[in-house]
């Protein structure tokens, strides 16, 4: 009976610690934010603007304050093989990605910086990037004055679904891009231009962007404690780009 005893005693304990290890082990990264999530059907503007970005990105503008009381822009980005936004902070506005496909690796801080003048790796510390590689119709949350950026390190194009909040002449996102990035005219779609490169550092604080120049430049690590899954915005989300639908814009 004794031996028994401490036999079950034994296997009560290693279960226990086993318990206690499943439960303190980090969540893969792939794991997270598993929940789907169905993007509202948005009515696209009849001829949307066409940009090449100087991270090499093609995107379409869906919508831009023009056409949504300047609430929000949103774009439908083609992101090549290998290639993503450098680091980045946005002062002036909220972001939120979803990715159609899965297979893009975001990365985010989970420190803000809420002085656009402090910038990481100049006159503020590094900060570390927390990743997640993204699964199929998962839907994240940037808020401003926190950095972060993606990365396409899959041998295929996948798509990005943007959307940008507040969104005018100012703050607006589809005015940067304006800015800085190559018109698409045609089906003919160009290598990126040196200058837009240049321009997407130089022009950034104007939008309220600190936007770095390489991947080191405002970041001390990375590692794969992402911790943006909890609260994606869903809701609020969908109220905006209802709002947008529902706005009278000016002419």
């Amino acid at each position: 009976m004794a031996i028994k005893a401490t036999f079950s005693a034994i296997l009560l304990a290693l279960i226990t610690f086993s318990l206690i290890l499943l439960t303190s082990m980090t969540v893969p990264s792939t794991l997270v934010n598993a929940k789907s999530f169905e993007f509202p059907s948005v009515k696209p503007e009849p001829n949307p603007l066409k940009i090449l970005t100087p991270a090499s990105e093609y995107f379409t503008f869906i919508k831009t304050g023009d056409t949504t009381c300047h609430k929000y822009t949103m774009v439908d980005a083609i992101v090549p093989p290998h290639v993503g936004p450098l680091p980045h902070i946005h002062h002036f506005n909220d972001e939120w990605f979803y990715f159609p496909e899965g297979g893009i690796t975001l990365e985010m801080s989970s420190e803000a910086s809420p002085d656009i003048n402090l910038i990481p790796g100049f006159n503020a510390p590094k900060q570390k990037l927390h990743l997640v590689k993204t699964t199929r119709k998962s839907l994240f949350y940037g808020s401003r004055f926190y950095m972060h950026g993606f990365f396409n390190n899959t041998d295929s194009p996948k798509r990005v679904i943007m959307v940008w909040s507040p969104d005018d002449e100012n703050v607006g996102m589809s005015s940067y891009f304006r800015a800085v990035g190559q018109h698409i005219l045609s089906s003919e779609i160009p290598e990126v231009n040196q200058k837009n490169k240049e321009l997407l550092v130089s022009e950034a604080p104007k939008y309220g962007i600190n936007q770095s120049t390489s991947p080191e430049q405002y970041v001390s690590g990375t590692d794969y404690n992402f911790p943006h899954h909890a609260n994606n915005h869903k809701q609020e989300l969908v109220s905006l780009l209802q709002s947008g639908e529902n706005c009278s814009a000016p002419k």
